[in-house]
Order: C-alpha cells, then structure tokens, then sequence
C-alpha cells in the first residue's frame, strides 16, 4: 500500500509529478476503500456484526421457549432475507464491500437456526437431556439422534457458506462454512463410535480437521484476490492445536515429559512453517505454545531450582537477540532457506505462485 508519505518522497526525488500523485491518491483511496485493515471504521463494522449476532442468541433462546421452533425458523429465515437485501445493496456501493459482506455472513449464520427451527418443528430434534437418563442404552440412542441432527445442521451451514461464498467472494464469510465442516466431522466421529467417544478419540480427530483445514487454505494460498487462506490457516491452526493438546494430555495421570517434549518440538516446527509460508499466524500460535511450555518448566519441572530463572532470563534474551539478526539478516536468511529446498518444492509454495 502506497502511502501519502511515499508519494511526497516520490514528489520530492523528482520521480514523479504532481499530476501523478493526484492520480496515485484517487486510485489508492479506490483501492483501499475495500481493503480489509485494522482501523477504527473496520472494527467498528465487525463489532456490529458482533453485537447483531448477541441480540439474534438473546432471541433465539426467548423466542424458542415462548412459541417454539416454527416460530424460530420464521424468524431466523427474515433476519436471512433483510441481511441479504441489505448486505446486497451495501455490496455495490463504493467502498461499502465489507459491511455488505458481513451482512452476507450473518445471512448464513441464520441458517443453522433455521434448521434447528425446522427440525424442532418436525419433531425430529431430540428434547431433553442426556444427563437425566439413567439407563446407558437408552442414553446413547438418545446421543446418537441428538447428532444426527446436528449433523445435517453443520451440513446445511457447510453448504450454505459454500453457496455464499460462491456468489459473494468475501473472506470472513468462510468462517461459518470452516466451522460448520468441523462440527459436522466431529459429530459423524461421534455417531460412528456410538454416540459417546472419548477425549483420546476426539482430540486425534480434531487435530485432523484442523490439519485438512489449513491444507485447503495452503491449495487457495495467493490463488485468490481475497485471503481465504488467513482464515483456513487461523482456524486449522486453532482445532489441531487444541486437539495435538487434548491428544497428548487427555491420558490418566499427570502429563509426562515426553508429551510436552513433543508439544514443544510442534510448536517450534511451527515457526518455520510460518517463514515458508509467510504466514505469521503460525508464528503467533508457535510462540504461544513455547511460552506454555516454558511455563510448564518453571512451575513444575525447576520449581525449587534457584538458578532456572536466570536461565530462563538468559534464553529470553538470546531469543531477542536471535529476532534481531534475523530481522537485520531477513532476506539473506530466507534466500538461503529457499536455496536448501528442492525446486520441485519451491514451486508448490504460495509465495512461488
């Protein structure tokens, strides 16, 4: 993004004349109009659709409890019709793409609602809870059902964010159809080990979902004008991590070393996948998980050891000192990466597209 700061030193070296930078400044306002970027106005529009979807879950529970599930799917299916007459008006105004995707997004939203509404309806939604049911045979029919149907409603969101996006190419609106894919895995996990699997089946699974998730978002990687891929590789990241975590911690007992050994060489794997891939949200979970595991060993492995803080303190400032050669030495850096692979290799990387 050319700033106006770069256009004045354009202007000043003689590289450009004025005429140019009044064309340079219309055509970067254009440009930058729909553009997603943190800044006031952007969050602004999030928070909004934020606040909408609290109102929207305030009314679902008060408005299922009064008049029941037709009454929900008749309203869920409204609020689909005015966010899209809206989100479509606001689509094709100048400037205006983000909060008409948004809208679009929560037109989607609604769908699961619906659903949920329709099957309640239909009396197929199972009512009650499975807490409640003594005997084991009866509760896990009952689990079984209650999947069942939350599976096709992870489906039909799946198949809608799908649809949504096909029609409106805005990338926060892949967030339902990720989420509803996940669900919808999990749940067929559940339904396939009879209703009632386990952390150390679920966990494995999740990691899984995750790993298939930031594998799509690798194959559409700078293959579409909009960055997909930020949120394939965010939410991916998110469900294998916290899967690799239930995995490895789920077993009886205290966790062993071994298990946070290979937490800890995950998590610094990570941080190469995010230099080749330039994707900084693997160095954030990365760090995350190193930090976890440091504190794992100050609190439990070296807690009566004096001498691990000033360790600790001594790792903390090689760590800047390493971040500061390497900021001074980036692109040598990863040029002698990019030299160590395979060309074969290279060429599948998003960065070579």
């Amino acid at each position: 993004m050319i700033t106006e700061s770069d256009i004045k030193g354009l202007l000043e070296a003689g590289i450009i004349d004025e005429a140019t930078a009044d064309d340079m400044r219309v055509y970067g306002a254009a440009v930058d109009a729909d553009r997603p970027r943190f800044d006031f106005i952007n969050a602004a529009y999030y928070f909004g659709a934020l606040v909408v979807m609290l109102a929207f879950t305030w009314l679902l529970f008060d408005w299922y409890a009064r008049y029941g599930g037709i009454a929900l799917m008749a309203l869920a299916s409204s609020y689909a019709i005015l966010f899209v007459l809206g989100g479509d008006w606001l689509w094709k105004q100048p400037g205006l793409r983000i909060p008409g995707g948004l809208l679009f997004t929560l037109a989607v939203c609604m769908v699961p609602i619906g659903v949920l509404g329709y099957q309640d309806y239909m009396g197929w939604f199972p009512a009650g809870n499975a807490f409640e049911i003594e005997n084991d045979a009866e509760r896990l029919v009952f689990l079984s059902q209650l999947q069942t149907q939350q599976a096709w409603i992870a489906a039909a969101t799946l198949l809608a964010g799908l649809g949504a996006i096909k029609l409106r190419r805005f990338a926060f609106m892949a967030v339902p159809p990720i989420l509803g894919f996940t669900a919808c895995w999990m749940l067929l996990v559940e339904i396939l080990n009879g209703g009632d699997a386990g952390e150390r089946v679920m966990s494995p699974q999740l990691m899984l979902a995750g790993f298939f998730v930031m594998t799509v978002g690798f194959v559409v990687d700078r293959r579409t004008k909009e960055d997909f891929a930020f949120w394939l590789y965010g939410l991916g990241l998110a469900h294998f991590w916290f899967g690799m975590i239930g995995w490895l911690f789920s077993a009886p007992g205290e966790p062993g070393e071994l298990a946070w050994g290979i937490f800890a060489f995950v998590n610094l794997l990570l941080f190469d996948v995010s230099i080749l891939l330039q994707r900084k949200v693997f160095m954030v979970g990365g760090a995350v998980g190193i930090m976890a595991y440091l504190g794992h060993l100050g609190f439990e492995t070296f807690e009566d050891v004096l001498l691990f803080p000033f360790a600790l303190t001594f790792v903390g400032l090689a760590i800047m000192a390493a971040a500061v050669l390497y900021r001074k030495n980036e692109e040598k850096l990863e040029q002698l990466v990019m030299g160590l692979l395979p060309e074969g290799f290279k060429a599948w990387l998003p960065s070579s597209r």
